[in-house]
């Protein structure tokens, strides 16, 4: 049964607190996470591109809620992931928000651990399958599956080439591109797989020699996708001009908007953007787990995705990445 408590937990938090007529809840005790301590994997680097909005918002969640915020940052590796989350729990926090680009089978240990400690798990940016853990973030696969149909609708046809830079082999990121390659083989786009670094995941600039020295080598490449990364889709439009490549000469994707992507698409060196909303994936974690620890309520989720940003939306978009909240 919803409890009293509860209807005004939740109006608290949604900013709705007497607005429920006809019942007296002016003295009942208010949903909060005061008190609570909990741990708060961001991905990347603190203020960076792809990390501000999601720390911004995981910042309101836990203001709102009282709850004691504890960010880590990994510059999106991996085996650092998976080490901060073992730190996390050793602290034994209420709570720890983890992204799941280790894979299930590398936090089932950490995931275990956690249940038996009474710490509540959350995942934001990629899932873990086979949980029920609440998550946060896209469908990677369907996610990929737009911008490969978008990429196509730009003007794409068959027998037109493009390169995918990304990775085939991570459970994530693998799912991701795994959609765009669908799209271009049904729309007849022939492909080449370019495999990025762990040292471009880390740090973007890196990715642009290997990207120039590539279309100047394949000048019959139509299209450049980039499944899943946000920093090398920043870096596109360095890509296209060392290159040599004039805006809109060729069709470009990728992830996440941020100030250099909004340039892109301003300039014509970016066509389409796929958008994760990451500021709902920082602020949607603190209250799952504020929720689960409080009333027990598990296993949320939230499909972040807010379609594509072009030419035709960016002006209305822009401010609010100058914000921080998109």
């Amino acid at each position: 049964m919803i409890t009293r408590r509860f209807l005004l937990g939740a109006a608290c938090a949604l900013g709705m607190t007497g607005m429920l007529s006809g019942t007296a809840l002016a003295a009942e005790p208010v949903l909060t996470g005061e008190g609570m301590t909990i741990y708060f994997q961001m991905g990347g680097n603190s203020g960076d591109p792809t990390t501000l909005a999601r720390e911004l918002g995981a910042k309101a969640a836990a203001d709102m809620l009282k709850v004691k915020l504890i960010n880590q940052y990994a510059g999106w590796d991996q085996q650092k992931m998976l080490e901060q989350a073992n730190q996390a729990l050793a602290s034994q926090p209420d709570a720890i928000v983890v992204m799941g680009h280790s894979g299930t089978d590398s936090m089932k240990r950490f995931l275990n651990d956690a249940k038996e400690a009474g710490i509540v798990v959350v995942t934001n940016n990629t899932r873990l399958p086979g949980t029920d853990l609440s998550y946060f973030g896209l469908d990677n696969y369907e996610a990929g599956r737009v911008l490969g149909e978008k990429m196509v609708a730009a003007g794409l046809k068959k027998g037109d080439k493009a390169v995918i830079y990304g990775t085939f082999e991570q459970t994530a990121h693998a799912d991701i591109s795994r959609g765009t390659i669908e799209e271009f083989d049904k729309a007849g786009v022939t492909y080449d797989k370019l495999q990025w670094s762990n040292e471009a995941v880390q740090d973007p600039s890196l990715a642009v020699p290997v990207l120039a020295s590539y279309l100047e080598s394949h000048p019959d490449v139509k299209a450049i996708a980039v499944p899943g990364h946000g920093g090398i889709t920043a870096i596109l439009a360095k890509v296209l001009d060392a290159a040599g490549k004039a805006p809109g000469s060729v069709i470009t994707g990728g992830y996440d908007i941020s100030p250099a992507s909004i340039d892109g698409l301003k300039k014509g060196y970016v066509t389409v953007v796929v958008d994760q909303q990451p500021y709902l994936q920082g602020f949607m974690p603190v209250v799952a787990a504020v929720l689960q620890k409080r009333y027990g309520l598990a296993g949320l989720m939230l499909n972040t995705g807010g379609g594509v940003v072009t030419k035709d939306n960016v002006d209305a978009i822009a401010p609010l990445v100058e914000e921080g909240v998109r």
